[in-house]
């Protein structure tokens, strides 16, 4: 692919990321050899469905096959590799097989269906596009079949079968089969690496390019900002097809020499049992899946106590779910991320419990993080606004979007957030919520998130979202969204008593209610506001 980054980073700034060592110059594929030859037998990766245990030795060897072929059918550094696998064993030997040959990694979720896959392949000029033969019940290699010829016919589609099942398509087993590649292409550390489309927020996805020189400063800085070492084990639930489960799941794991056990599909039990019986020591997920994950362990009785790095981020963590996970030896980190800036700020554990259980924590070394009022001026400590953001871990634009690169970037290197929020007198991060989710009630200005963490501890509410609902006079008005715990129902003077009960202004108390048994959330537990603000105010003939 031809690669367009815009100049996100300055000249200035990319010297002295170089010269300082903050920018790794080694590729995903080299630390997998690496650690192949210093560490053979340790194991690598865990499936967690079929229960295969892989050292580094075998996980080397099959990616070097894979990596052959790729080489065998003309794939060179900077071509599109599109990876829409689950989180098998096979994901990870296809994904270090691309990044080994400089190949253009885009990892893909497995519940993208025809549209958004014609629009990813197209952006990232995919050269091969890996699916399942079936995953859950959908036909992928009929579909993907479909796509590259419909684009062409010159990508080559590349299936892996756990079924049996027929099916058009080059077998993986046909690429696991060739010599192992040992003659490697250079790997230009700062040439585009990872091409990952955000996860479904927003109405166009953006196509957020890293290298392996930013992708990997945010992994290494993780690895020291938490203290891991050799007897850590990564758990990875979250989708590896998206930049968490990926890069703070996968690579963090095989850049550190690591064991990751991979989840595929959710089950709180499951998740469990893969924990207690691993040890797992860390994870990267959201709140929704440490909240079933704690209800379930409770329930059989499992000890999760090995877990002293539960990083929980991608919406409302509520410090009584932070108490909660304590209370069965989880130690929860929260944490403040994005696609374009990887990791902002995380918490640690020896951090004071109000900072971990009320603060999104602390950038890692070399990360800046201020809050900008709409001006450009930059705000005082404990004063919300904008959070900006710079850093060598910041991505270095978003491909062939000139427009919204300039939009999203300053000219000094500054990634505009979107997000509000302050950073307190001792440097930690609080994210209120996202900008243009602020509800705007009669020239108000309220943050949904405020609300959300107070309903989050509200007696019997398992989920809560808070959005703008249209009203002719006030312009919006404020709308909760509750799952409650089964057998209850509230009601909207239920909500309205307990936060009153808080002292939250009256203005921001809900005017409007709506009980779901369950919240729309992305694969990696984003909610989806906007769907939900929607359906409301389409059920209330109201424009969104």
């Amino acid at each position: 692919m031809t690669t367009k980054t815009a100049g996100v980073h300055t000249e200035d700034a990319r010297r002295s990321y170089r010269d300082q060592g903050l920018w790794p110059q080694y590729s995903l594929g080299e630390r997998v050899r690496h650690w192949a030859s210093e560490r053979p037998d340790a194991i690598a990766v865990v499936d967690g469905t079929d229960g295969r245990r892989v050292t580094y030795r075998q996980l080397a060897d099959d990616s070097a096959r894979v990596a052959a072929w790729l080489v065998d059918h003309g794939i060179e550094p900077g071509d599109g590799i599109s990876v829409q696998l689950p989180n098998r064993y096979e994901t990870v030997v296809m994904d270090v097989a691309a990044l080994s040959v400089g190949a253009c990694l885009n990892p893909l979720l497995p519940n993208y269906r025809r549209k958004e896959l014609e629009h990813f392949l197209r952006v990232s000029e995919a050269r091969v596009f890996a699916t399942p033969s079936t995953y859950r019940r959908f036909d992928h290699a009929a579909l993907g079949e479909q796509l590259c010829a419909e684009l062409g016919g010159t990508i080559l589609h590349l299936v892996v079968d756990h079924d049996g099942h027929e099916y058009d398509g080059i077998p993986f087993a046909e690429a696991l089969s060739r010599q192992p590649l040992t003659n490697f292409p250079r790997v230009r550390p700062d040439g585009v690496s990872e091409l990952i489309f955000t996860s479904g927020t927003e109405s166009l996805p953006k196509a957020v390019m890293h290298t392996e020189e930013t992708v990997n400063h945010s992994v290494e800085a993780s690895i020291a900002h938490l203290g891991l070492g050799d007897d850590d084990v990564v758990w990875m639930p979250s989708p590896v097809g998206h930049s968490t489960g990926f890069n703070f799941g996968v690579r963090l794991a095989l850049n550190a020499g690591l064991s990751v056990v991979l989840q595929d599909i959710w089950q709180p039990a499951e998740a469990a049992r893969l924990i207690e019986e691993n040890r797992c020591t860390y994870t990267l997920a959201a709140s929704t899946f440490l909240a079933d994950l704690l209800r379930a362990a409770r329930e059989d009785g499992r000890d999760l106590s090995s877990m002293r790095a539960f990083g929980c981020g991608g919406g409302p963590v509520a410090a009584e779910l932070v108490r909660e996970a304590a209370a069965q030896g989880v130690h929860v980190l929260r944490i403040y991320g994005s696609t374009e800036g990887l990791i902002i700020s995380w918490n640690q554990a020896d951090a004071l419990q109000y900072k971990r259980e009320e603060t999104d924590g602390l950038p890692p070394q070399h990360t800046e993080v201020t809050a900008w009022d709409d001006q450009g001026n930059v705000l005082p400590v404990g004063e919300v606004g904008e959070l900006m953001v710079r850093g060598p871990n910041v991505c270095v634009g978003f491909f062939d979007d000139p427009e919204r690169t300039a939009a999203t970037f300053d000219p000094d290197g500054w990634l505009r957030s979107g997000d509000l929020g302050f950073v307190d007198a001792d440097g930690f991060v609080t994210v209120s919520g996202r900008k243009k989710e602020t509800i705007i009630r009669g020239g108000l200005n309220i943050a949904p998130r405020e609300i959300e963490d107070l309903l989050a501890a509200m007696p019997g509410v398992r989920d809560v979202a808070v959005v703008g609902v249209h009203d002719a006079r006030l312009g919006e008005i404020v709308g909760a969204c509750v799952v409650p715990e089964a057998g209850w129902s509230p009601t909207l003077a239920d909500v309205v008593e307990f936060l009153a009960a808080k002292d939250l202004a009256t203005y921001k108390l809900p005017q409007y209610l709506v009980v779901l048994s369950e919240l729309p959330r992305t694969p990696t537990g984003k909610i989806r506001k906007t769907e939900l603000a929607t359906s409301i105010n389409s059920e209330r003939n109201e424009p969104a």
